[in-house]
């Protein structure tokens, strides 16, 4: 569904945070509102986002989880709409540092808030990619995962401005009023096609955006700047992600098949053929990459850590797919699911999603053995032969009795599937 008017945005965002909530109802959401017609029509976006980088009611506060593990945890959000041209900027405050247990890491590094913007439909991990950019509280910029020094410090009680000049292709900051000068000077012309949009990373922190002139903590550093709200239509740009009204209108997928099958494959060509929807991938593997350390790469998180971070990640995990089946986004589930009962029990979490499909990769002996030695050796993630041989001894062929509404096999077709998976 696209957004265009003030009160669709109002009420979708609104609606998804009662609905989680369980507070609110329907009619009153619309009421809400139509009654701010004419008030903001710029927020966050919870729809592009972490699951654990909760919006509060006004759609401009986001506070991120901080507690049983979710602490070491990036969360990113963009915002409902981006431009396209001109020189517009947005405000970002630090409300509060949350109170964490790290203690082995750095004071400094607990609470940080990375502020920039990006295209729509690119990675919510800003600074990362070579489509976005940001500034970090550790005095940090960060342009496709090189770091350089800019602007000094900042944290709890500080209001970053962040102003974009799509014309000149540059990006520039201030602090508390104070102007900080251009950080990024390369901007690509594409961005007055697809648009650029403001977007977070935060963790550990406590923040409230500001879009509009009539709510600014600070004036812009000169006439030409305007802020995100004065933008005329011709400049703006929606974001285009889906955005399921309620459970019945999304989509839920389980991923089936045994370790090294090509599961997670899948689900990402799936995710790249399919932006729009903006599929959240739930795994061990996601809330690992949602760990990063500066500069440091996941296959060495792997082959350093791989035990330790999987026993860390589990139980935030099972949290997050707690969250997942009350939230109507699209959601794809990347784990082995090869038992039938745990199958089961996970598609009863995701009962109210309108489709369900469970998609089993079954794929014969050698291509299993040649991908199972290919992860191995290029991330460095091996899975004991007992449990191999324990799942193998377990797999059952999905059925639409487990709680589904279609079932797929992409590799080798049905029937073929459901006899290699009899004679494993």
């Amino acid at each position: 569904q696209v957004l265009h008017s003030p009160s669709d945005v109002g009420a979708w965002a609104q609606l998804h945070l009662s609905r989680a909530e369980g507070t609110m109802a329907d009619d009153e959401v619309v009421e809400d509102a139509a009654a701010d017609e004419d008030e903001a029509w710029m927020f966050l976006d919870p729809y592009d986002s972490h699951l654990d980088a909760r919006v509060e009611r006004d759609a401009l506060t986001v506070e991120a989880l901080h507690e049983d593990g979710f602490q070491y945890l990036w969360k990113g959000i963009r915002a409902n709409y981006g431009v396209k041209k001109g020189i517009y900027m947005y405000e970002v405050k630090i409300l509060e540092n949350c109170k964490v247990k790290m203690p082995e890491t750095k004071p400094e590094n607990r609470s940080i808030l990375r502020c920039g913007f990006s295209p729509p439909l690119s990675s919510l991990f800003l600074g990362d990619t070579a489509d976005s950019w940001g500034w970090g509280g550790t005095g940090k910029k960060s342009h496709n995962n090189n770091f350089g020094d800019y602007g000094g410090p900042f944290g709890e009680g500080d209001v970053i401005g962040c102003i974009i000049d799509i014309d000149q292709g540059s990006i520039s900051y201030m602090k508390n009023g104070q102007f900080m000068g251009v950080a990024f000077d390369n901007v690509p012309p594409t961005a007055a096609e697809t648009g650029i949009m403001p977007h977070l990373l935060l963790k550990n922190v406590k923040v409230k955006c500001n879009f509009s002139r009539k709510t600014k903590w600070f004036d812009p550093p000169g006439d030409q700047v305007k802020f995100f709200e004065e933008a005329p239509e011709d400049a703006v740009v929606v974001n285009p992600v889906d955005h399921p009204q309620n459970l019945a209108e999304a989509e839920f997928i389980l991923l089936c098949g045994l370790p090294g099958c090509g599961k997670t494959y899948w689900a990402q060509k799936h995710m790249e053929a399919n932006p729009l929807k903006n599929y959240l991938l739930l795994g061990t593997n996601s809330v690992i990459d949602q760990m990063k350390v500066m500069n440091v790469k996941r296959q060495r998180n792997y082959a350093d850590r791989w035990q330790e971070l999987i026993s860390q990640a589990t139980p935030i995990f099972n949290k997050l797919v707690e969250i997942a089946g009350k939230t109507p986004r699209n959601m794809i589930l990347d784990q082995t699911n090869v038992y039938q009962n745990a199958r089961r029990r996970k598609a009863a979490s995701f009962s109210e999603f309108g489709t369900r499909r469970c998609v089993t990769i079954v794929n014969d002996e050698d291509q299993l053995q040649q991908r199972t030695e290919k992860r191995e050796r290029e991330e460095g993630k091996f899975v004991p032969v007992h449990a191999v041989n324990q799942m193998r001894s377990n797999f059952v062929a999905p059925e639409l009795e487990d709680g589904f509404t279609n079932l797929e096999f992409p590799e080798l077709p049905e029937t073929d599937s459901r006899q290699s998976i009899g004679n494993i």
